[in-house]
């Protein structure tokens, strides 16, 4: 488990985990990822948002799924899946926790692609 503070343009580009289960929690959030009155200039779905990538685009289909952070959020997902965090324009900070485990090998090993 490792803490992750961040602040006004700060980002993390598109990555992914090892293990086989990862997770972010959220303990703070600026006021503004969640305010209705953003300037034009702010992208509401990019503004300090965090995208979960799958797949590729295809015609009827989503490949992204855009999640705007909430004190409390926690959110659960594969390894694998690609994802960034979005910076923000706010003098707050954004504090989360994130973390990566392993699920026993036996019940792993179901899922194992040979």
């Amino acid at each position: 488990v490792w803490v992750v503070r961040q602040f006004e343009n700060e980002y993390n580009p598109i990555h992914y985990h090892d293990g086989h289960i990862s997770g972010v929690g959220y303990l703070k959030v600026p006021k503004s990822l969640n305010d209705d009155t953003r300037s034009h200039k702010q992208d509401i779905k990019t503004h300090g948002t965090i995208d979960f990538i799958h797949g590729s685009r295809a015609f009827l289909s989503k490949c992204i799924y855009n999640h705007q952070p909430k004190v409390g959020d926690m959110i659960l997902f594969p390894n694998y899946l690609m994802h960034t965090v979005y910076p923000f324009q706010s003098g707050e900070e954004r504090r989360s926790f994130s973390f990566n485990a392993e699920i026993d090998q036996k019940i792993a090993n179901v899922f194992k692609h040979e």
